[in-house]
């Protein structure tokens, strides 16, 4: 294409994807190739710009044939230039992805419906588990706690369910876990990107939300001055494996009395994250504040 965006060259890959003869294309500006939306937004114009700006604009987007048919492309726009390093014209390089891309929906269209199954099921859950305790005499207490529990544990699945479904972001999870009991000047995350398989999202998110209750009730977060940090790191193991060591750790709170016994938290960080994902927890109650340290295998590291 010159500078204007007319198109100046054509080839036989251009024609079967597009669907032009050479003769009735060249000359035409490149945006007949956009959608009416794309062309209302100037899009085209844009690309250009960016490509003379940047050296190269990402072309990502839905395009049309002669015929009118509507295809995924996938490529970039690069300028061209002189001798002189003028830009005098651009080449637009692009491959028909629309298989991929119908697929790519398609799995985003099942993973919406699956989580709004779930929901559903969650709440229904919620609500029969409600009914059956409130009738058993148990205390509003109790009822309280197992709603919050399937409250953080519909959160970790919508995060799944949100993505690609094969996992999330070790942030995001924690955050998740800790939205309802402070605001961002009493927490510290602190780590490198870490993306989690999906077996280990909904069962760390119920672990962080055991340690978030607990230190909104007794620990650091029920106090104005308390705080706490998560810090992660990544390290390599034998034949390959790799692990994320995670260390929760609880300031400024009231001095810490360990329990007389386990709790249902306890037993869910033993039973979830060692028996189940073949992590390791270590639960100490110093007098300055709980303490946490958990390494779990992963497969995935970061983005």
């Amino acid at each position: 294409m010159n500078l204007g965006g007319q198109i100046t060259g054509w080839n036989a890959g251009a024609r079967a994807i597009l669907g032009y003869a050479e003769p009735e294309i060249l000359g035409r500006s490149g945006e007949v190739f956009f959608t009416a939306e794309d062309r209302a937004a100037g899009v085209f114009v844009g690309e250009l710009c960016r490509a003379r700006e940047h050296g190269r604009a990402l072309n990502e987007r839905w395009h049309l044939r002669r015929d009118g048919a509507r295809f995924w492309a996938s490529g970039s726009m690069m300028p061209l230039t002189d001798g002189d390093g003028r830009v005098e014209g651009f080449l637009n390089v692009f491959r028909d992805d629309t298989a991929g891309r119908t697929e790519e929906e398609r799995r985003a269209l099942r993973l919406a419906e699956m989580g709004h199954r779930v929901k559903n099921v969650l709440a229904t859950v919620q609500a029969v588990a409600g009914q059956t305790l409130h009738r058993a005499g148990v205390s509003p207490e109790v009822r309280d706690v197992l709603t919050a529990r399937l409250i953080a544990l519909a959160r970790s699945h919508e995060l799944l369910t949100s993505g690609d479904g094969d996992g999330a972001p070790l942030a995001e999870v924690v955050e998740r876990a800790l939205l309802p009991y402070g605001d961002a000047d009493r927490v510290t995350l602190e780590g490198p990107p870490v993306r989690l398989p999906a077996s280990a999202v909904e069962m760390l998110g119920l672990a962080f939300h055991e340690l978030a209750t607990n230190a909104a009730k007794y620990g650091a977060l029920s106090v104005p001055e308390g705080g706490v940090a998560v810090r992660w790191s990544l390290r390599k193991g034998k034949g390959g494996s790799r692990f994320v060591d995670i260390l929760w750790r609880e300031h400024g709170g009231p001095p810490v009395i360990p329990p007389p016994s386990r709790g249902f938290g306890s037993r869910l960080l033993e039973r979830g994250l060692v028996h189940d994902l073949g992590g390791t927890v270590k639960l100490g109650f110093h007098p300055e504040g709980v303490e946490c340290h958990i390494c779990l295998p992963i497969s995935v590291e970061a983005d």
